[in-house]
């Protein structure tokens, strides 16, 4: 169990469903787009739940968000900065203030497995580098380990994957770099439901009908 080991939390920043998956709104309802939003969550929640991952921090959203998150075991907060990076900042603060090291993890990976985490955090060496995952497409960041009192910050966005290996190198800090599936594959662009559903058939479908947020 390698959190009770690391003393890691996790944290998934989030907006509320109905605002997320801009970019599909040609191909999908906006009830659709918050159906999957929330699925993905979901998954998100369980794999590290199965990795066994304690505390879990879902910050920001909505009361939907609120309830999925706490239904799956995590906490909820409500959202603590003016964007994505400065509420993280913010979190992986409250975590340090804690004794925590703090996990960032995208919440729109539809294929996360507990295996994925376990990966992940065997690649920080007991928490001990800073450790990224690369989104597959855009330069992206899906997971990020800050280890506890490391002065690393979030830069989050296009291209922010080689932007924290240049912070990690003026830093003088160990980086890791964990490649897998689970990590790599964020669901935000059309193209992205038709490849996904060869990956995974039925995938859509799953997501928007076994989370509670009612389908289109």
């Amino acid at each position: 169990m390698p959190n009770q080991e690391y003393n890691i939390a996790a944290i998934i920043p989030m907006k509320p469903f109905t605002e997320g998956k801009s970019r599909l709104a040609r191909s999908l309802t906006p009830a659709q787009r918050a159906s999957i939003s929330a699925g993905m969550l979901r998954r998100v929640l369980i794999a590290l739940r199965g990795a066994s991952l304690d505390p879990v921090w879902v910050v920001g959203g909505d009361e939907r968000v609120k309830h999925l998150a706490r239904n799956q075991g995590g906490l909820w907060f409500e959202e603590m900065g003016r964007n994505l990076n400065d509420t993280l900042s913010k979190a992986i603060d409250q975590a340090f203030q804690r004794g925590n090291s703090a996990l960032y993890i995208a919440g729109d990976l539809p294929f996360v497995k507990p295996s994925d985490i376990h990966s992940f955090i065997q690649a920080s060496r007991g928490a001990g580098n800073v450790t990224l995952a690369p989104a597959r497409r855009d330069g992206g960041t899906n997971a990020m380990l800050v280890p506890h009192g490391v002065p690393f910050k979030p830069e989050l966005g296009r291209n922010s994957f080689n932007k924290h290996l240049r912070q990690a190198a003026k830093l003088e800090t160990s980086v890791a770099i964990a490649y897998s599936p689970g990590l790599g594959f964020d669901l935000d662009v059309a193209d992205d439901l038709e490849s996904y559903q060869h990956i995974e058939p039925g995938l859509i479908e799953r997501l928007m009908h076994t989370t509670g947020t009612p389908a289109p």
